[in-house]
């Protein structure tokens, strides 16, 4: 008897869970019904896109008067979420910057997008866009490379009601600073860092490559011209190449030309020492003599240690 009750208490379970089973999945697909309500009808033709376009042509041509017709006379203007209004007129005025300011300038779909015409239920119109702008300011000489999305609303007239842009406005402020003069630190004749590039260099010449190491900070970077500016080495990869040029070159001599800089950069608050050489040594393989001209560039951490080490050579000179 006990039994009999066990196992009809087992069945009851088993009906309630397959029950609540089957309300959630009901409720699932029915919240995923209202999740896909549809909205409205989107074109990839369509008159409203016509207009955009036309617009963008207007301003590519420095044509303000048709820039003018193809906006509402007052308009809502919106630039990386700051709105303010305006009128088509001033609008259209202030449109003539494209061309007064760039040359060659161009405006076309982003590669790999095409613009929308959004039809909402409640008839409202929308375009969005996303374009990619380029020219040469004509100031400065800086490229503009500007990838740009735009939306559009139209009102009941056919007319460009509110334009939203969103843009990085970096190069806009590299534009506006190039038109000033500021100083960005300062250049040293004698300081101690040019120092440490004599000692290093002399250390060179000693063949001393657990010596070298230590001018560095452990995860220091090296690069060369010769060796391609996207290929790098650490420090233990460039000991390894500089106990390599030791075992096939004698007589290494390194001459000043000139004089080194050291240079504070204000805007990186760093130092880097430009320094300029004739470099030679002896290849004991040929006994053939080399001499190269060479610029090393070093950057210096705040406990004046090398970060940092670019070296400036021609290869012809080793080949020839």
């Amino acid at each position: 008897m006990i039994y009999g009750q066990n196992f009809s208490k087992q069945l009851t379970k088993d009906y309630i869970m397959k029950n609540f089973a089957v309300l959630l999945i009901l409720t699932l697909l029915a919240s995923t019904s209202i999740a896909q309500k549809k909205n409205g009808t989107v074109f990839n033709e369509h008159e409203t896109i016509d207009k955009t376009r036309g617009f963008w042509d207007a301003v590519k041509n420095g044509d303000t008067e048709k820039v003018k017709t193809f906006f509402a006379d007052s308009v809502v203007i919106v630039r990386n979420g700051n709105d303010w209004k305006t009128s088509a007129e001033n609008f259209s005025k202030n449109s003539s910057y494209w061309t007064k300011n760039f040359v060659n300038f161009k405006v076309e779909d982003l590669p790999g997008t095409y613009p929308d015409a959004l039809e909402y239920k409640d008839g409202k119109m929308w375009v969005q866009d996303w374009l990619l702008l380029t020219g040469t300011n004509e100031k400065t000489g800086i490229n503009l490379d500007l990838h740009m999305h735009c939306l559009y609303a139209f009102d009941d007239d056919g007319k460009i009601a509110t334009f939203i842009q969103y843009y990085n406005n970096n190069v806009f402020e590299d534009i506006r600073n190039a038109q000033t003069t500021r100083e960005n630190g300062k250049v040293y004749i004698n300081h101690p860092h040019i120092a440490t590039v004599r000692k290093l260099l002399n250390t060179y010449v000693a063949e001393d490559v657990e010596g070298l190491k230590e001018f560095f900070t452990e995860d220091a970077i090296f690069s060369s011209l010769a060796g391609g500016y996207d290929v790098t080495m650490n420090l233990e990869e460039r000991a390894a190449d500089v106990a390599d040029h030791f075992a096939t070159r004698k007589d290494i001599h390194f001459e000043q030309v000139g004089y080194p800089d050291c240079i504070f950069y204000e805007l990186n608050n760093g130092y880097v020492v430009y320094s300029w050489w004739n470099y030679s040594y002896t290849d004991e393989e040929n006994d053939k003599k080399v001499e190269m001209p060479l610029m090393l560039s070093h950057s210096f951490n705040d406990d004046g240690k090398i970060v940092r080490e670019m070296a400036y050579f021609s290869t012809n000179h080793v080949t020839d």
